[in-house]
């Protein structure tokens, strides 16, 4: 089972409320919001739930998260790419995980921007 696979497992083991949530300058969000729409016949736009519009910050590209409690049945893998969450959604979920290929693995498996 690969690392993908693997922490689908432990969501579908641990049914939990999730964040999914998409962080970019204003530029590289507007290419992401025309893909996602297109690719996962969605219609989100600039002001939804699980959109960070970062400023004019040195940032290259986007970043996709997921946020979480339980990690009950993590992987090792996964436990090593785990952040305490100590900012942003802090007082909602303890932990995030930073990792472009995990959230669109998950967007293909049904999961949304924002609350699942």
């Amino acid at each position: 089972m690969d690392n993908n696979d693997s922490f689908l497992q432990f969501l579908q083991q641990n049914p939990q409320r999730i964040f999914i949530e998409v962080e970019a300058r204003e530029d590289k969000m507007v290419n992401f919001i025309s893909g996602y729409n297109s690719k996962y016949h969605r219609s989100i736009s600039m002001s939804d739930q699980g959109i960070r519009k970062l400023g004019d910050v040195d940032k290259w590209g986007i970043e996709l998260r997921v946020y979480f409690n339980n990690t009950n049945n993590l992987s090792e893998y996964w436990k090593g790419r785990m952040y305490q969450n100590r900012a942003y959604r802090a007082d909602e979920f303890k932990y995030r995980v930073d990792d472009n290929n995990l959230v669109i693995f998950l967007f293909e498996q049904g999961y949304i921007l924002g609350y699942n």
